[in-house]
């Protein structure tokens, strides 16, 4: 699994280093890999240790990948991307009480 892992990473960053270009957000890919001790961790799991720019190993990109750049998912149910710097906020807003009922049709008389 950690070779797995270590070849994908490998890939992303060269194919990201060819491509290495300043986002829309500012975000500048480093060439650096971010992983955990064992060197397999998600970023979920590492907390404030990666930098923006960092290519990472995450089960959850719409909070972490900055989708400018290369996304690869793999069969281990994670993708390796670009790590925007910091987690991203609810991009659905909560449904208000008015607009639920509007939602939810009525059923039977």
């Amino acid at each position: 699994m950690q070779k797995t892992i270590f070849v994908a990473v490998i890939a992303v960053g060269a194919m990201l280093a060819i491509s290495s270009f300043t986002s829309p957000k500012g975000v500048r890919p480093t060439g650096n890999a971010c992983l955990g001790q064992n060197n397999d961790s998600l970023v979920e799991y590492i907390g404030n240790h990666c930098q923006a720019g960092d290519t990472i190993a995450t089960k959850h990109p719409a909070y972490f990948c900055d989708f400018n750049h290369t996304v690869a998912f793999n069969t281990f149910n994670s993708a390796m991307c670009i790590y925007t710097g910091k987690q991203a906020g609810e991009r659905v807003p909560a449904a208000t009480s008015a607009s639920s009922k509007d939602q939810n049709p009525k059923t039977g008389s």
